[in-house]
């Protein structure tokens, strides 16, 4: 079967990997964002290495959806498509390019969950377990087509983006191992979504991760977790009158600091225009009395 392969992120590039290693599965293609790479877009990779190695042609775009990408993707005539870890909406006639079928991943068990930001979404809804979906993408909306396989990840009480991030990509992993063969050889589910049952999420910015400190602490905690590396992070400032962000103790393991109610210990800070520090280094960027917010 000859595949196209869409992605710009550590996942995809992943998933490709795996599905490289699939009896009949030959990528003849391999979708991209041109470089460099930006550090704005989270998990951001190259894919010009792996393409070359594996003798797939490879094609830069920032519209996948453009004349010129349809026009590059049609000349190696993609049998299948998959787009994962790719922030943009496909439509058509990119999906007709693909005779049996187009395939995407959403980090989420749909119909549950759909749009943006699923992983950081997951730990401040406060979800016991997500997963990831592979599903088929007949048309442009986000999310909706039918469900192919799932693999159900849990969420510890203390995950973190990172660690969440890393299930994640396993789930992913284990559903190109699963579902790839079966796809190739004609005998995997097509199972329709309950429209009843679907919620979304919706976007989250650099800007969405400020800290207010009035917040109680352990939903403060959670805030943080979800929205580490490899995202922009959760912030505060240097200032301000509350009472609340006022940093009360410095130990060994970080600082601890005044919530809504409650207190939050800080064991890694990374301060604007410099490198990360942890434990009792961070009392030295912002000793006892420090108010922040």
């Amino acid at each position: 079967m000859r595949i196209g392969w869409v992605s710009f992120d550590v996942i995809g590039r992943s998933c490709l990997e795996e599905a490289c290693s699939i009896p009949g599965a030959q990528i003849v293609a391999v979708v991209t964002l041109p470089g460099p790479i930006d550090p704005a877009r989270s998990g951001q990779c190259r894919f010009d290495d792996v393409a070359a190695r594996i003798g797939a042609q490879l094609i830069e775009t920032n519209n996948v959806n453009s004349e010129e990408c349809l026009e590059q993707l049609g000349r190696v005539k993609p049998e299948m498509i998959f787009v994962i870890g790719w922030s943009q909406l496909v439509r058509e006639p990119f999906i007709s390019l693909a005779p049996h079928g187009v395939f995407g991943m959403h980090p989420s068990l749909l119909p549950r969950h759909r749009g943006r930001a699923p992983i950081p979404w997951a730990i401040l809804s406060g979800l016991a377990r997500t997963g990831v979906t592979l599903f088929d993408i007949v048309d442009p909306t986000a999310d909706t087509g039918n469900i192919v396989g799932q693999v159900e990840v849990p969420i510890d009480a203390d995950e973190t983006a990172s660690t969440l991030f890393q299930k994640i990509e396993q789930a992913h992993l284990e559903l190109i191992r699963t579902y790839v063969p079966a796809l190739l050889e004609w005998r995997a589910p097509r199972i329709p979504q309950d429209a009843r049952r679907a919620s979304a999420w919706p976007k989250r910015t650099p800007g969405d991760g400020i800290i207010d400190w009035e917040t109680r602490a352990p939903y403060l905690d959670d805030w943080i977790r979800a929205q580490t590396r490899p995202y922009p992070g959760a912030f505060t400032y240097l200032g301000g009158d509350a009472q609340a962000g006022t940093v009360l103790e410095a130990r060994a393991d970080g600082v601890v600091v005044a919530c809504g109610t409650g207190t939050l210990l800080l064991q890694e800070v990374e301060p604007e225009g410099s490198g990360s520090c942890s434990g009792a280094d961070i009392g030295d960027v912002v000793p006892v009395g420090t108010r922040l917010g």
